[in-house]
């Protein structure tokens, strides 16, 4: 729900203001909130968390809309780097309330949290984000809204998440369920193509941002970032809670982790920075995805018993590669489309991304699954030993005898170095698109 919403929030931020679609989030998010902290079944639970999704869809693209409403995008590296800042606080922040709470007072606590910061939400966008003057006529927006894009679009993308998020784990790849929700979607998504480039009197996504060679490659680059920057926020922390807290420390491990993503905010700052006083952005890109790169091709050397020096090292070389996309790649969406297109490929950039991300773990893990599978059977571990358990469990192989379980961390880790090959493509395949991309002049105006 969260990655389909985007373009539509988009659309709708044009349409009606971006107070109005900040605050339908919020009251979206609110709810779903509400809704989990009483949730009875696990029905109830998801369906609370679609309405989550629909609302939280809309936090990171509408953030970067409203900055750039207000600020050029010669200057807006100030500004990323300053959301970038509030991100990497609130992730650091938020993990550990959350956990605290979870630990005192169970799950439920979590969405007691969530939802008086809601709450607090909804009160400084009445009081602080300014609604200008609109000669707008709702009804006549509501006019111009593709609605049947939108049913189409929603349809697709839910598939195609679906079908990628359930294969290979939840079901298998050849299985009905997973084959019918990928031809579905492929099959809706291409009707509402056609129904965007031939019919729709109000297209959702304008034809003329494709018309652009480099707004395309940047939409395409967001998607290799995602894919290789979620595979490794999935495998890495699976490395270091699985393997090495066998060997280490919880709270080892987990300061391994904050090393990521506080090297990503500082990356991410400093990128902005340089980028305002350099005038150019294309540089960025592309060191960012050679340094992701680099940092996906060092973590081959990764092994059960690795050094705190080693692990903490590429953790840093991986948060530089990561944090400095993060501002890159939104100057670069802004900087290639005229003014009036920047809330449609933002939304649409931030959507590749999320889908990037979905497709790079459900990649990552057929490497992991299948290597694991291949491993058992060149290390002989006997038959006795449930890969499925093994699969399902980290405990399960802490309670195995000796040699069996020594040799079943040694193919876990193998199948989570060969892992990482998957998340080194999407960021090869990132930087190679990135030598297309065109420096075009940085407007030093907003309107």
């Amino acid at each position: 729900m969260s990655s389909g919403s985007q373009p539509v929030y988009g659309k709708c931020a044009d349409a009606f203001g971006r107070r109005a679609c900040f605050l339908t989030a919020i009251f979206f998010y609110l709810i779903g909130s509400v809704l989990c902290s009483c949730s009875q079944s696990m029905i109830m639970f998801i369906t609370a968390r679609g309405f989550c999704g629909l609302g939280i869809g809309a936090f990171d693209s509408l953030m970067k809309i409203v900055v750039a409403d207000y600020i050029p995008v010669r200057y807006i590296g100030y500004y990323q780097a300053m959301l970038g800042a509030s991100w990497g606080l609130g992730y650091l922040v938020g993990a550990l309330l959350g956990g605290l709470a979870v630990e005192r007072a169970g799950w439920r606590a979590v969405f007691y949290m969530t939802t008086g910061i809601c709450v607090v939400a909804l009160l400084m966008m009445f009081a602080f984000l300014e609604a200008p003057k609109r000669n707008v006529i709702v009804k006549d927006e509501l006019k111009r809204i593709d609605y049947l894009g939108i049913v189409l679009w929603f349809t697709g993308v839910v598939c195609l998440v679906l079908g990628l998020s359930w294969g290979g784990s939840t079901y298998a790849w050849n299985s009905a369920t997973v084959l019918s929700l990928l031809c579905v979607s492929v099959a809706v998504l291409a009707l509402f193509t056609v129904w965007e480039r031939c019919w729709a009197p109000w297209p959702m996504i304008p034809r003329r941002i494709f018309n652009n060679r480099s707004s395309v490659l940047i939409l395409a680059i967001a998607f290799a970032y995602g894919g290789c920057f979620q595979s490794l926020m999935t495998y890495v922390p699976i490395y270091l809670s699985v393997i090495l807290n066998y060997y280490g420390s919880a709270l080892t491990t987990n300061l391994e982790l904050l090393c990521l993503v506080l090297f990503a905010c500082i990356a991410n700052i400093c990128t902005g920075i340089a980028i305002v006083k350099s005038g150019h952005y294309t540089w960025a890109i592309r060191s960012s995805m050679c340094i992701l790169v680099l940092a996906c091709g060092l973590m081959q050397l990764f092994q059960k018993d690795s050094s705190v020096g080693l692990i903490v090292g590429l953790m840093v070389v991986a948060g530089i590669g990561s944090g400095g996309m993060i501002n890159s790649e939104i100057i670069a969406a802004q900087g290639s489309v005229v003014i009036e297109h920047v809330p449609i490929i933002v939304t649409f950039m931030t959507f590749c991304d999320q889908v990037g991300g979905v497709t790079g773990i459900t990649v990552a893990s057929s490497v992991f699954y299948n290597t694991l599978g291949s491993t058992f059977v060149q290390k002989a571990i006997p038959s006795s030993v449930s890969i499925q358990a093994v699969r399902q469990s980290s405990a399960y192989m802490y309670q195995l005898p000796q040699p069996e379980q020594t040799l079943v961390l040694d193919a876990y880790t193998e199948s989570i170095r060969t892992s990482y090959f998957s998340s080194l493509a999407f960021a090869a395949f990132g930087l190679l698109l990135s030598f297309g991309l065109k420096a075009y002049v940085m407007r030093k105006h907003v309107a």
